[in-house]
């Protein structure tokens, strides 16, 4: 099921990540409860300014931000996993 990349990019701003764009691509960094940025990051096309993310893309992106599972992934983007929730299981799984 593909995703809005306007839904993607209002979940991810606020819940900790920070936006940086070039001409291709905007890369989304995740900055720990301290402010510093992580290792944690993605990325999204903006060659074409495409409006869903597909679902291969989907694969991509849950992996890079180190989620089990795609379901794990669409929580965090439909706000039912919050922030905190995120970091604690990042920090248990080493991650961060």
């Amino acid at each position: 099921m593909p995703v809005k990349q306007r839904e993607f990019e209002k979940a991810v701003t606020g819940k900790g990540f920070v936006v940086v764009s070039n001409r291709d691509h905007r890369y989304f960094y995740l900055k720990d409860a301290d402010g510093k940025m992580t290792q944690v990051r993605t990325k999204i096309s903006i060659h074409g300014m495409i409006k869903d993310i597909p679902d291969s893309m989907i694969s991509v992106m849950y992996k890079q931000l180190h989620f089990e599972s795609k379901n794990d992934f669409m929580k965090f983007i439909e706000c039912k996993k919050t922030y905190e929730d995120y970091l604690a299981w990042l920090k248990t799984n080493n991650e961060i």
